[in-house]
């Protein structure tokens, strides 16, 4: 019989053995920030959006976001103790594919409450004859605030590549992301999502729902039970069991979104919620929901 003993992900991937269980928030930044390197295939794929450049072949943009989260997890798993969490990014965007931003996040239960600032930097574009698939690939790189003399952050940086399948009111995407450092960690997730409108709000302004569907697959690490006790001959302590990460499905996230756009404005309502999977027997994770608030600006430049 094997069992879960960790808490998520979370604790695997992003800090050494000793400052695991005391630095449990950046692996929800690194989400924010993967999330967000989407932006410019919302804005390039978005035909809508050309009233705002007019008719230059090539045209770029500032694009600010600012969300709350009514709690914090990562595959469904929440974080330490039960906390809301602010995040904002800025990014520029070319219509050429090239974009770069800065994002971080600030957590209310954790000292310091803001931890890491994430740089990004990024390609995506589509292809000419296939203009309903578009690939992406990006860097982010971490900046940490921490004055903790032991703090020692096993990675230090991120790779981002996926593809998108996309029609007007259909999609479907494919992420790859590698934490980089001294060692190297990964994780996958696949997304399907729909656009359904509701109102008109002008020729170019509406309402409407945006429900998706994701799986996230990352590492866990696993106890392992012993069929017999082994003894370890310099400390005489007996073991019947031991440990091994364990790659595999690790949440599945509904998510509706009520999107508002509104001349260079968005605005978001989504209520999400989180189906996590385990890949050891003797630990269940409850089923868990919260509430996500984002504005947006656009700022053609």
């Amino acid at each position: 019989m094997r069992k879960l003993i960790t808490t998520g992900f979370v604790l695997v991937l992003i800090f050494t053995q000793g400052l695991k269980a005391q630095q449990p928030n950046m692996i929800d930044e690194l989400r924010e920030a993967r999330l967000d390197s989407l932006l410019n295939e919302v804005f390039f794929d978005d035909d809508d959006l050309s009233y705002l450049f007019g008719l230059k072949k090539n045209f770029q943009f500032l694009y600010w976001r600012s969300s709350f989260d009514s709690r914090t997890f990562f595959a469904g798993r929440e974080i330490g103790t039960q906390q809301h969490n602010l995040s904002g990014q800025l990014y520029y965007l070319h219509s050429k594919g090239f974009y770069a931003g800065v994002s971080g996040a600030w957590y209310s239960q954790l000292e310091p409450g803001y931890r890491t600032t994430i740089l990004t930097a990024g390609y995506s574009k589509g292809l000419k004859k296939m203009d309903f698939f578009r690939y992406r690939l990006s860097y982010d790189y971490f900046f940490f605030n921490n004055d903790d003399p032991e703090f020692d952050p096993l990675y230090n940086s991120g790779l981002n590549a996926g593809i998108s399948l996309k029609s007007k009111s259909l999609g479907t995407r494919f992420d790859a992301y590698f934490l980089l450092g001294d060692d190297v960690g990964t994780t996958l997730s696949w997304d399907a999502f729909a656009y359904v409108n509701l109102v008109r709000l002008g020729t170019y302004d509406q309402i409407r729902l945006e429900p998706e569907v994701s799986l996230y697959f990352g590492s866990e690490l696993v106890e392992y039970q012993l069929n017999e006790v082994i003894i370890d001959p310099v400390t005489n302590i007996g073991y019947d069991y031991y440990y091994e990460d364990a790659f595999g499905l690790m949440n599945v996230q509904l998510q509706l979104p009520l999107n508002i756009k509104y001349k260079q404005f968005d605005f978001e309502a989504a209520w999400i919620y989180n189906v996590p999977q385990t890949m050891g027997d003797g630990i269940s994770y409850e089923k868990s929901s919260f509430f996500r608030f984002s504005l947006g600006y656009i700022l053609s430049l």
